[in-house]
């Protein structure tokens, strides 16, 4: 399905806003509260997730998986053609520590988040594995001290 082509309508929104609040909620309870029986509310479902608008994913509290140090890393590369930058993108999609990678348009080219145990493992990976991406130009690191607030979705 094409995803820019998807159509929402009020209860599609409704059935988005409800499951952003609080994705744990059951189908039933769902249906009830947007007013449709469960099958019709379980084939929207399917809609939204076949054309991407919604993605089921798993949000890790960081302190209680031992992740004890975070940070944005903003990169800057030697040159913003294509192949270097979907090189870069490919490089540290293969990296655990890397949890997002953003591509940007101002001062730098790719904003990433990268969650770790420790500063020493950070430091492992600045000079171990990054120091291998030859396109690197710049690095310059923002350490994360609190998230109070995480928003993992937009409603529409």
């Amino acid at each position: 399905m094409d995803r820019g082509k998807t159509e929402l309508d009020a209860i599609d929104r409704r059935i988005i806003r409800l499951l952003v609040e609080d994705a744990s909620r059951s189908n039933n309870e769902l249906a009830e509260r947007v007013g449709l029986s469960p099958a019709p509310l379980s084939r929207r479902l399917a809609r939204l997730y076949a054309a991407g608008i919604i993605r089921q994913t798993v949000v890790i509290d960081p302190k209680a998986a031992g992740i004890g140090f975070q940070a944005f890393v903003e990169v800057t590369l030697e040159r913003t053609a294509s192949k270097v930058g979907q090189r870069f993108i490919e490089l540290v999609s293969r990296m655990p520590e890397v949890v997002e990678c953003h591509t940007v348009a101002g001062d730098f080219d790719f904003l990433l988040k990268i969650a770790v145990r420790d500063v020493a493992d950070y430091k492992r990976l600045l000079w171990s594995e990054f120091e291998q991406i030859a396109e690197i130009k710049t690095l310059r690191s923002t350490i994360l001290l609190d998230s109070p607030k995480i928003h993992t979705g937009v409603a529409p």
